[in-house]
């Protein structure tokens, strides 16, 4: 591993934490433990579709599934994935309890082309759709060879040397979700895995339910087949098994938030290689709540890298001999509460053992802390607001665009049709999936009543804009749009009320309202922020390409949880005042990067980068990490004053604060 050069660099002590009398599990409220252990979304959904719009009903005869009967409906349901390989359809669940006996698996297509991709499983509510594995079933018996109960990414009884399974390890695995619901893996299956989830670029778990009736199981959620992500995994609790989370990759990040996890047998969260963004972590165990990379005896970290902010550890049982968190790789940790542990953080790094026994840590970074001007030892802080959920409207009161004649598939423009739609007063409009590719080619406007502008697979194309405009609703949610490659079609948004964009391919975008804006979720080639008044939350965001800078923040204040981007130039910029903290992420390297272009540039502004880790395979690489500008003096942060990361040849800047008090 390499280690900092000595430079002019302010090097800063890497502990900063504040002392409070150590809590017992007496004293750790039991209503506070409640409140934990049922976490569940901040707005209940119902999402109930209407007719016709292209969702794959699986109880529909076709398919055949029928809960609450008892009887096996797993040839149903994988009937159902298997007839839409990479369609961007949404294979949906109604209530009920749907029995399975083998795995669910995404539909294989054909290799290197529509393999495990652009496939989503939808639950009509998390709570009341349940997929349960059958007590003792015969294949999931081996807990050395765990088996998923679903598995997004590869057909668990694929031959480990094929062809068909080399293609399904690389990062091909586009527009993957899985969407309210539960996965129970019933009793006396030691060898399951409840949800084994790949997806790259675009692709989520939102609003799951993962549970081992009697706490045997290998992994609630594994993220450990191939290259993972970039991904995002929201509002998930994971109740039992051997491990709630775990990763064995180094590639290609992962981004999580309101993650709940309790009753494990060995860990809460095994980071194995990951770069892994966390905010809003729960744990009630008696064992570790995390565990960040393996021991470095023997050898090195393969490059764990964790950021983890506003988390509480409740330790019960054995727990008061073991570390609430043990760490081997890179972290920072940021509002961390603890009760019932030995210490609240056992930091393993090679650069030497640390522990830490306060129950309250403000602020932790495993490495120092780099500063080119006098900036506070303190990360920059910004505000942290919850993405907004709405309540689905009934079937009843959606609109299609197909009703005011919107045609797919006929290569001519369908701006005038889909803005009657948006203009007809409904609250939900919505664009159908299974039908082909709607052109956009003049300027549309989501205004009027619109508060949930939604896709159901179908995908857009053209030469024109969609513009986020005001309307009579406080919030507008856009998502599960995807946007055809090499499209000139353009997103705006000019409102001044809150605009939402979520689960969207090829994400565009130039922002001058003064609204608040969320992005989640989303690749793109740039984003471009100009209204200083406006306030911008982005978590797992992928923007790429190499022609021009990704991302710029002219002046706005913008928080982003889990960045992932590749090939070269410039990814982020502040200038003018602007704010940018970002919370974790992976660059990887590919392509050309040139040695004036730094990877990110401060201009008179102010930002902070945590957790930001590399990697890159062609000895080609980014030589400024940061360069930043204040009045007439710049100074730049080389990428030999950075500790390495052991695996994937890179680097990781554990906390850059680059800002005036």
């Amino acid at each position: 591993m390499f280690f900092a050069k000595a430079s002019i660099l302010k090097q800063i002590p890497c502990l900063i934490f504040v002392a409070v009398v150590t809590s017992t599990c007496a004293e750790y409220s039991k209503n506070a433990e409640i409140q934990i252990a049922q976490a569940s979304p901040s707005v209940p959904e119902n999402i109930v579709f209407p007719k016709n719009v292209g969702v794959i009903d699986v109880t529909a005869p076709e398919y055949g599934a029928i809960p609450n009967d008892g009887k096996d409906d797993t040839k149903a349901i994988q009937k159902a994935l298997n007839k839409f390989p990479a369609q961007g359809r949404i294979i949906y669940l109604p209530n009920g309890i749907y029995d399975i006996s083998n795995s669910l698996h995404w539909p294989a297509g054909e290799r290197n082309r529509s393999d495990y991709k652009y496939t989503t499983l939808q639950g009509q509510t998390r709570d009341r759709v349940i997929i349960r594995l059958q007590d003792q079933s015969p294949l999931f018996q081996d807990g050395n060879k765990p088996r998923p109960v679903i598995s997004t990414g590869f057909d668990p009884d694929l031959d480990p040397n094929s062809e068909e399974f080399k293609a399904s390890i690389a990062a091909q695995r586009f527009g993957n979700s899985v969407r309210n619901l539960t996965i129970n893996i019933g009793k006396n299956n030691p060898g399951a895995e409840g949800l084994n989830f790949v997806a790259n670029n675009q692709g989520a778990v939102r609003s799951v339910k993962i549970i081992s009736e009697d706490k045997k199981g290998a992994t609630g959620l594994a993220l450990t087949h191939g290259e993972i992500g970039p991904l995002l995994i929201e509002d998930v609790e994971i109740v039992g098994f051997d491990y709630g989370v775990r990763t064995n990759n180094a590639i290609n990040g992962i981004t999580m938030q309101n993650i709940t996890v309790r009753d494990q047998n060995f860990a809460g969260i095994f980071n194995n290689g990951q770069v892994m963004s966390l905010e809003g972590f729960n744990s009630i165990n008696s064992v570790s709540a995390i565990i960040n990379g393996i021991e470095p005896n023997g050898g090195l970290d393969p490059g764990s890298t964790l950021t983890l902010v506003n988390a509480k550890l409740f330790g019960r049982d054995r727990a008061n001999k073991l570390p609430g968190i043990s760490s081997a790789g890179f972290i920072y940790t940021r509002n961390l509460v603890s009760s019932g542990y030995k210490e609240i953080l056992l930091n393993k790094a090679k650069e030497g053992k640390n522990t830490f026994k306060d129950a309250n840590s403000q602020e932790f970074t495993s490495h120092p802390i780099i500063s080119q001007f006098p900036s506070p030892s303190k990360s920059l802080q910004l505000p942290i607001k919850q993405f907004p959920k709405l309540k689905w409207d009934e079937p009843k009161n959606w609109v299609n665009v197909e009703k005011f004649g919107a045609i797919a598939n006929d290569n001519k423009d369908d701006t005038a049709a889909f803005q009657k739609a948006i203009d007809s007063g409904a609250t939900t409009v919505v664009v159908p999936g299974g039908k082909g590719t709607f052109i956009i080619d003049g300027s549309l406007r989501l205004r009027s009543k619109v508060e949930r502008f939604t896709s159901t697979g179908g995908t857009l194309n053209g030469k024109g804009e969609i513009v986020a405009d005001n309307g009579s609703k406080p919030t507008l949610i856009i998502e599960n749009f995807f946007v055809d490659f090499g499209s000139k079609l353009r997103w705006k948004n000019v409102a001044n009320r809150t605009v939402v964009y979520r689960s969207i391919s090829h994400l565009s975008l130039e922002s001058n309202g003064a609204g608040d804006m969320f992005i989640d979720d989303a690749v793109m080639g740039k984003l471009r922020f100009l209204n200083p008044a406006q306030d911008i939350w982005v978590r797992q965001v992928n923007p790429e390409g190499g022609s021009e800078t990704n991302i710029i923040n002219n002046g706005a204040k913008l928080w982003i949880l889990g960045l992932k981007t590749e090939q070269g130039k410039t990814k982020i910029e502040t200038k003018n005042g602007g704010l940018t903290e970002v919370l974790g992420g992976l660059v990887y390297a590919a392509g050309e990067q040139k040695p004036q272009e730094p990877l990110f540039r401060i201009t008179n502004a102010s930002a902070a980068f945590i957790g930001i880790a590399e990697a890159y395979f062609d000895n080609d690489t980014y030589q400024i990490w940061v360069e930043e500008t204040r009045g007439k003096q710049t100074k730049k942060l080389m990428k030999d004053q950075l500790p390495g990361r052991y695996t994937a040849n890179g680097r990781v800047l554990m906390l850059y604060t680059g800002f005036k008090e």
